[in-house]
């Protein structure tokens, strides 16, 4: 109970693409069959008196054929075999024809393009009882034997009411030729065969949206399932969180390289540290090769301590240089002056260690 209670979430378009595939699509075949059987009654009610009308020329040539040809050999009867079966496509084919069309676009309608083998793949799942009881007695299985029986009862509704209705057209059959009653007994099961093929197609309307419904139903996901399926599109967040700190510790390698090549390091002293280098053929003002802040900063004053690199504290200058530049980011035009000024500070102090160094 609580497990089918999980799934009350919609279908994503993911889930929805998977189960196309698999050939789980929305499809009513009551509504393939109606709507094929509407078309054929249609057809039939225009193309049936073309097809009366090339029998009795095929019944006449043939009985010529006949009378002109007492003894029979091959060749005649190959060629009243021939005829009688080019005959009989150019009077059925049309039918045939239709019928084929209709069916597939009502299925393409429905399922659009889609080719899978998936459904044909055994499964173990259909061989275990319990599943096959549960097809038997469940829901679907319900749903069509009311089908089932909402059909007969049409079929024997609407026989009782066309034959009630046409008492008196079957005593006139005894004194018409064969083709006077064959248009007859036609004109009365078309009234049967379209009073049928309306009443099934509202069966069929009422079998799409119980299909709907169902479609939708077994497509519900659980919120465990839609995680799962956020770790398969987006990944999983450990394995990203890994990621991420795996490029922050090569970007911290990078960055620390790059610093042997500042020229001055502008600390808090304690919470920022920031490594500037001015080169006019790279840009025209001091950029950022390195910073950090508490643990990364300790360790960028350290190293700039050991390259040689000098440091030099001013508390809203370092604040300033860290929360509005980036790395590789040159500093903005309101930082010229304070930058100027410390940098013309460790250029003196370079000129002073080169000249007591010489």
């Amino acid at each position: 109970m609580g497990k089918i209670a999980e799934k009350r979430f919609p279908a994503t378009p993911k889930r929805r693409q998977e189960a196309r595939k698999k050939g789980q699509v929305l499809k009513s075949q009551e509504l393939t069959s109606a709507l094929l059987l509407l078309v054929l009654v249609g057809m039939l009610k225009f193309w049936l008196p073309k097809v009366f009308d090339r029998l009795a020329e095929l019944f006449n040539h043939v009985n010529a054929l006949i009378q002109q040809n007492q003894q029979w050999d091959v060749a005649t009867i190959s060629k009243v075999m021939i005829e009688v079966s080019w005959q009989s496509l150019l009077a059925l084919g049309p039918i045939f024809l239709v019928a084929f069309v209709t069916a597939v676009a009502v299925n393409f309608l429905q399922v659009g393009p889609l080719f899978t083998l998936e459904p044909l793949k055994p499964q173990i799942s259909r061989l275990s009882p319990i599943q096959g009881l549960k097809r038997m007695f469940g829901i679907r299985a319900l749903v069509q034997l009311a089908k089932s029986i909402l059909k007969v009862i049409v079929i024997g509704y609407f026989l009782y009411d066309v034959v009630r209705d046409n008492m008196e057209v079957f005593p006139v059959l005894q004194r018409v030729n064969v083709f006077e009653s064959l248009t007859l007994v036609s004109e009365v099961l078309f009234e049967l065969a379209w009073k049928i093929a309306v009443a099934f197609l509202i069966i069929a309307i009422g079998d799409f949206l119980y299909q709907w419904w169902e479609y939708e139903k077994n497509l519900r996901m659980s919120h465990q399932d839609i995680k799962e399926e956020f770790k398969q599109t987006e990944g999983d967040p450990q394995i990203k969180a890994r990621i991420r700190k795996q490029q922050r510790m090569l970007a911290t390698r990078r960055m620390m390289e790059d610093l042997k090549k500042a020229d001055v390091v502008i600390t808090n002293p304690i919470h920022y540290a920031v490594a500037l280098k001015y080169d006019p053929s790279k840009f025209d003002a001091p950029y950022v090769v390195a910073k950090g802040q508490d643990q990364l900063a300790l360790r960028i004053k350290t190293l700039a301590a050991e390259y040689g690199i000098v440091v030099v504290e001013n508390k809203p200058l370092a604040r300033s240089l860290y929360t509005q530049v980036e790395l590789g980011q040159v500093i903005p035009e309101d930082l010229y002056k304070a930058v100027a000024e410390v940098l013309a500070f460790v250029y003196k102090i370079n000129k002073r260690r080169q000249y007591y160094t010489a």
